[in-house]
């Protein structure tokens, strides 16, 4: 049936009249004779139809109206709106467009309404709804950066992120970039949430694998706009947690974007539940490619900031001990999974070295490889016990000085071990890095493999039910560490003061 415009009838004023009325059954009835009048054909005048939008909006908004008579209200929406754009109307453009939009902004409240109420669920939806959630959500993202912080729109887009269609992971992951320039702590608080979602889904959730590949690179391409987040420092660990789903493929993505969000601030912890994941992986059934992956990544911890690793050392009053620390450090960074061998071996051979350059290495890299607690704990034990006399002279030394620190350059003798200053194309030759390789290769084993890796020697590991990183040693007047000890070196004191304190506060970190 063709509808009609008819100024004539005044049934559409008398309707407005009650529409506006505070009596619900006004409401009502005006309700009913609308729906009769344009189930006729006919139609309020085009002066008319913005205020009867008006008027069925604010009875859709009244509480006391039962669902069934907003369902009247909404149906005649719905037939005002489908008669504007069939041109049934005979209204110009701008009050056209005016009545569209009105009629619009309803009907996407509805719908952002309805996404924030199954937010966890909205993932679900069929795919032309979860197409026209991703929209309305960037609408009123855009229009609204303050509900970034309403836990339930958040919930909502990260489970679009998560869809099992194609299309609608697309849509999300072309809308990160521009959402994340406009909607400040977008991109954190995505991230979070869509890492979190992650984890908890069960196995049986049908992901496409490629989806989420997809939108782990995206949120990698996306990381800088995060950093200014006060949470940022956090972010890494929140991503490492995804990595309980057991796709290589994600979980090499995961690490890739964990590493992208590494600061000073939590490049210590990331790596600590690094090695950690390692240290189950190698001892489970796990293929040795996950291992692989976490290794690079372990590698790219210590490459993206070497400074938080070795901080101390940057003083150039601490210049000699640098390619010993340097070198060992080398070694434990391409090879995390020698963790515990070199820390069992490092305190078992520490009685062998004879230089101050040696020893604070091999300090440090026992301070480094004690992961747990109770290593952290054993390992300052042992230290203590070995180094106590010294550090005692030297805080007698410093009452003594008062000035706390001897100003002079720390040298090694010309002729140590009897090798000259220079060999024969003029560059200085360092004994106490033949030294330190003879700890490694020689009393602890540590063996090269032909790809480069290296290894411990079957016949220098420790049995499994000795926990040398408690082992407790003590010195024969024999021993090199002993002699060197009685030198009383100021700057090996002082470094073997700052490690210790390192493992205090790695201790207490870990309680």
């Amino acid at each position: 049936m063709a509808m009609e415009n008819n100024p004539s009838c005044g049934d559409f004023w008398m309707i407005m009249a009650d529409l506006e009325s505070e009596n619900p059954v006004a409401n009502i009835a005006a309700m009913n004779h609308a729906s009769a009048l344009i189930g006729g054909g006919k139609l309020p005048e085009p002066l008319l139809v913005r205020r009867l939008i008006a008027g069925l909006l604010s009875n859709l908004a009244k509480p006391h109206h039962e669902i069934a008579v907003k369902r009247g209200f909404h149906s005649i929406l719905k037939a005002i709106w489908t008669a504007i754009i069939s041109n049934n109307m005979n209204m110009d453009s701008s009050a056209r467009s005016e009545a569209l939009h009105a009629i619009l902004c309803y009907l996407m409240d509805r719908a952002f309404l309805r996404i924030q109420r199954h937010g966890s669920m909205v993932r679900m939806f069929t795919v032309p709804d979860q197409l026209t959630a991703v929209k309305i959500m960037c609408t009123f993202f855009r229009s609204s950066p303050g509900i970034i912080n309403d836990a339930r729109c958040v919930r909502a887009f990260a489970s679009l992120m998560l869809s099992p269609h194609a299309a609608v992971v697309c849509a999300c992951a072309g809308a990160l970039p521009s959402l994340s320039l406009v909607v400040p702590g977008f991109g954190f608080t995505m991230a979070r949430a869509y890492c979190h979602i992650l984890i908890v889904l069960p196995p049986q959730s049908s992901l496409q694998i490629s989806s989420v590949i997809l939108m782990l690179e995206r949120l990698k391409q996306i990381s800088t706009t995060m950093v200014d987040h006060p949470g940022f420092n956090d972010l890494a660990m929140h991503v490492l947690g995804a990595l309980a789903n057991h796709n290589f493929a994600v979980r090499k993505k995961v690490l890739n974007l964990a590493v992208s969000l590494l600061t000073p601030g939590n490049v210590s912890d990331v790596l600590r539940f690094l090695k950690n994941e390692l240290d189950l992986a190698a001892t489970a059934n796990i293929p040795i490619e996950y291992q692989h992956m976490l290794e690079e990544a372990i590698r790219e911890c210590h490459s993206a900031y070497p400074e938080s690793i070795i901080l101390f050392i940057q003083d150039p009053m601490y210049s000699v001990f640098s390619d010993c620390f340097r070198y060992v450090k080398d070694i434990m960074d391409r090879n995390p999974m020698l963790r515990a061998q070199l820390l069992r071996g490092l305190l078992r051979a520490l009685r062998h070295v004879k230089s101050s350059p040696v020893c604070a290495a091999a300090v440090w890299a026992i301070s480094v490889c004690s992961e747990s607690q109770l290593e952290a704990i054993g390992s300052m034990d042992a230290i203590l016990c070995l180094f106590g006399d010294l550090l005692d002279r030297r805080d007698k030394e410093k009452l003594i000085l008062e000035a706390g620190e001897v100003e002079h350059e720390y040298m090694l003798p010309s002729d140590y071990y009897g090798v000259k200053d220079r060999d024969a194309q003029g560059d200085h030759l360092k004994p106490w890095m033949m030294e330190m390789e003879e700890l490694l290769f020689v009393h602890i084993g540590l063996t090269q493999q032909a790809d480069g890796s290296y290894s411990i020697a079957s016949s220098s590991k420790c049995s499994g039910s000795e926990d040398v990183s408690f082992f407790i040693p003590s010195l024969d007047h024999t021993d090199n560490l002993e002699v060197l000890l009685q030198s009383g070196d100021v700057l090996l004191a002082d470094v073997v003061e700052s490690i210790l304190s390192m493992l205090q506060e790695k201790a207490n970190e870990l309680e």
